[in-house]
């Protein structure tokens, strides 16, 4: 059982009398914090909630000097079941189901993370080969008669324009650079998250990273490449 009042007095021992009314009010702050059942004990948002109602904020929590004010907001998360990064939005990435490699790790058999991995490759195969063959189920037969051209004249065929295909146009280097920028990886690495509008956001700061529909892009241009 964490008990605050012992963490709290440690944390005032030596300390000048202006620290410790600063630890007193973060703490009162905290401790309504906890009581309303909130998990966020975030630095950013706990500096913004403090500094509301006059104690210490952001930019004092965050200094290397004060770990005594980091120290006292990560003894109320404990307290609180939670830690002090930035919980998930309900539309985070990272909510959803696994994705196929972590599912894989979870097997500790090498035999049975071999067989399910050659089954997701095969699905992966299928369902490659289903969504090429949607592209082309509607065909459009135009039963117009065809224009008479001169022999002077420019044919049809000239005035078309034939779009090159994706393959070829990206390096190996540059696709997998396409694909690690949206991956969990590098999500979780850079503490970012990307939403179901394809936009990514920074997880401390919910600020804006890369604009919406970049992700959602980018998976449709890797899956273009993937199926030329």
């Amino acid at each position: 059982m964490i008990d605050i009042d012992i963490i709290l007095s440690d944390l005032k021992t030596d300390k000048d009398p202006r620290t410790k009314k600063s630890l007193d009010m973060l703490n009162k702050m905290l401790s309504d914090h906890h009581e309303a059942g909130e998990k966020d004990f975030s630095v950013t948002s706990i500096g913004r909630l403090s500094s509301s109602k006059g104690g210490p904020g952001y930019e004092s929590l965050r200094a290397t000097r004060n770990s005594h004010y980091r120290r006292l907001i990560e003894a109320w998360a404990s307290k609180s079941g939670t830690g002090m990064k930035k919980p998930l939005a309900e539309f985070s990435r990272s909510r959803e189901i696994p994705t196929d490699n972590k599912l894989l790790e979870r097997l500790d058999d090498p035999a049975l993370r071999a067989i399910f991995g050659q089954i997701i490759a095969e699905r992966n195969r299928y369902r490659n080969e289903v969504n090429l063959l949607k592209q082309h189920a509607n065909i459009v037969i135009d039963k117009r008669p065809v224009r008479q051209f001169d022999s002077t004249a420019e044919t049809a065929q000239d005035n078309v324009e034939v779009l090159p295909a994706l393959t070829g146009v990206l390096t190996n280097m540059e696709i997998s650079a396409l694909k690690y920028s949206i991956s969990d990886e590098c999500m979780e690495k850079q503490n970012w998250q990307y939403t179901n509008a394809g936009q990514v956001k920074d997880m401390e700061y919910n600020t804006e990273i890369l604009p919406r529909g970049f992700v959602n892009g980018i998976r449709k241009l890797l899956n273009e490449i993937s199926n030329n």
